[in-house]
């Protein structure tokens, strides 16, 4: 066998691996589609639009990001679907993990938006000085013992993963749930 044919079948064989690598990087041949992809895209977006608006707020405070835990996500996302029919924020009956939920009024309502009014809550209300929570809740925030325990869940210091689910409900109201583990508000501690 010469070098020469040896060379030529090296360069077919890289050549097809690299063919595989695009394809597989590009869902081109794998059976993804366009809205497939699309999808994939506005998830992985809704996802770092999520972890962006906890990280932030943990910054601020000096705490460590969260990671997303995509099990999380499937129980979170699989809880706030048991609540379709009454678009409750209320409390899962699994206690392995800290929970957020919010109800908001029509369909528009995206993930970043839901959590980021757990932080606006907080950081008007939540005092670290005195580890107080001034006012109740607002309507639209009902669902949790003090209006501060959303924020405070967010930014838990030992909390270290979240995972998130939303849907629409059959009112056409927006629920989002957001777990988080380890699970925050425990004790008299502070949360940072």
């Amino acid at each position: 066998m010469s070098n020469t044919y040896v060379s030529h079948v090296a360069v077919v064989v890289i050549l097809a691996m690299a063919s595989q690598c695009f394809a597989a990087t590009t869902g081109a041949g794998n059976g993804v589609s366009g809205a497939d992809a699309g999808r994939r895209a506005r998830a992985a977006q809704t996802v770092a639009g999520i972890l962006a608006v906890h990280n932030e707020a943990r910054r601020a405070v000096g705490v460590a990001p969260l990671a997303w835990s995509a099990g999380i996500a499937r129980y979170a996302k699989g809880y706030a679907a048991s609540r379709r029919g009454d678009c409750a924020p209320r409390r899962s009956p699994l206690f392995n993990f800290g929970e957020n939920a919010f109800v908001g009024k029509g369909r528009r309502w995206n993930a970043p938006a839901l959590a980021a009014a757990w932080v606006d809550e907080g950081r008007r209300r939540y005092n670290y000085g005195s580890n107080t929570c001034a006012g109740a809740a607002a309507p639209a925030l009902s669902g949790s013992s003090s209006p501060c325990t959303r924020y405070t869940q967010v930014v838990w210091r030992n909390t270290t993963q979240v995972g998130c689910g939303r849907i629409v409900c059959d009112s056409g109201d927006s629920l989002l749930v957001c777990d988080y583990f380890p699970p925050g508000n425990y004790g008299t501690g502070r949360p940072y």
